[in-house]
C-alpha cells in the first residue's frame, strides 16, 4: 500500500485503539505492525507523541511485572472528539469509493 495513503490513516488506527482502551506504546505498535508490516516504529511512536501534544491523548506512567514503569495511553475528550470526527470523515470517504464502483 502507498506510503502516503497509510500515513493519512495510522493517526485514525492509533487513536482508535487507545479509545479501545487503556494501552501502552509498545502494544500499540505490535497492534499496527501486526496490519501494517511496513510502518516503522518510530512512525508509530511519533503520532503517540503528537496525539499526547496535541491533547488527544494523555498518558500514565504504570508499575509493570516485566521491568520498568510502563507509559500508557488514554484518549482524552478532545480526543474522542476528533476520533468521531474523523470517523465520520473517513465513512464518507469509503461510501464515496465504494458509490464509484471501487469496492
Amino acid at each position: 500500500m502507498d506510503t502516503q495513503l497509510k500515513k493519512g490513516v495510522l493517526g485514525l488506527c492509533i487513536l482508535h485503539l487507545i479509545a479501545e482502551q487503556e494501552i501502552y506504546g509498545y502494544e500499540v505498535m505490535k497492534r499496527v505492525q501486526h496490519e501494517f508490516p511496513d510502518i516503522y516504529e518510530g512512525s508509530i511512536y511519533a503520532v503517540l507523541r503528537r496525539l499526547a501534544a496535541d491533547g488527544c491523548a494523555m498518558t500514565v506512567l504504570r508499575a509493570s511485572d516485566a521491568g520498568p514503569m510502563r507509559k500508557y495511553y488514554q484518549i482524552t475528550n478532545v480526543g474522542r472528539q476528533l476520533l468521531d470526527d474523523t470517523l465520520l470523515e473517513w465513512r464518507k470517504l469509503c461510501e464515496g469509493v465504494k458509490n464509484l464502483g471501487i469496492m
